[in-house]
């Protein structure tokens, strides 16, 4: 799959190891956080899916995971900032396809999105 932004929109790649590592690093506010992890585990159709509890660990400021609401309190403000699609949540943050695409790796629906 080619990767194309549309004409005369320029590009660059981008480290996913790199965006894992910060977004575990408190120092980041939370919202960034959360871009930083659609980046990161971002498959190759924009999806980064979490096992129940992980988005909330990986967030962590401390050595106890968030809360339900707190992790959610950051998804939606990471969406209102449009850092992440409306149809983001904690399972699953998908990053729309004007911010990102990635020309290789499986493209399997994930289970939050599938169908939809």
């Amino acid at each position: 799959m080619a990767i194309s932004f549309g004409p005369g929109r320029p590009w660059g790649g981008v480290s996913q190891h790199e965006y894992r590592r910060m977004a575990r690093d408190p120092r980041y506010d939370g919202y960034l956080r959360v871009h930083f992890a659609a980046l990161g585990w971002a498959d190759r159709d924009g999806h980064a899916s979490f096992r129940p509890g992980e988005l909330a660990a990986l967030l962590s400021e401390g050595s106890e995971p968030l809360t339900k609401q707190g992790a959610n309190a950051r998804v939606s403000h990471a969406k209102r900032l449009g850092l992440i699609s409306p149809r983001s949540g904690v399972p699953c943050l998908v990053l729309p396809g004007h911010l990102f695409q990635k020309g290789s790796g499986a493209s399997v629906p994930c289970r939050i999105h599938i169908g939809r």
